[in-house]
């Protein structure tokens, strides 16, 4: 017997209970040390919520996001071999997880390891995306290289 409790039922309770693991969901989105984003599974993939780490790893506001493009992080140095793999995935409802070069909104740059998931709606077509993210520094990479094949876990 597992000891997770599975969430997709964990609305299915009363509404004391529903609050309760609501309110939780929401302090571990605010509180994660890492980078979440959360948009739209439309043409440009308008951003809908990102977390404090996200900005905080970035240096936009939550304001300056909303309703733009994740591929305002995009640059010179961005892998379009793994941008493709990003879209490719994406296309076809799969989980995708990578690492590129993005760039803050001052322009440094920085490695980001990122795992975006598909979040289907009741007729099980994704409504949106969830990206968990990470800046990766060099103590992440051992080899010292940007390897951007990685396995999905």
């Amino acid at each position: 017997m597992s000891n997770t409790l599975n969430l997709e039922h964990i609305f299915d309770y009363d509404q004391n209970f529903q609050t309760i693991m609501q309110s939780m969901l929401q302090f571990a989105l605010e509180s994660s040390f890492q980078g979440v984003m959360i948009t739209e599974a439309e043409p440009g993939y308008p951003i809908v919520y990102v977390n404090p780490s996200f900005c905080e790893m970035t240096g936009y506001t939550f304001e300056e996001l909303i309703g733009k493009s994740p591929a305002l992080l995009q640059g010179e140095k961005s892998d379009n071999a793994v941008l493709a793999e990003l879209k490719d995935k994406l296309d076809k409802g799969d989980i995708f997880h990578g690492k590129t070069f993005n760039y803050r909104k001052d322009g440094s740059e920085f490695i980001m390891e990122w795992k975006i998931v598909p979040i289907h709606g009741v007729e099980g077509v994704a409504s949106h995306y969830l990206a968990i993210q990470r800046e990766l520094t060099g103590t992440d990479l051992t080899d010292g290289s940007l390897d951007t094949t990685l396995p999905i876990f």
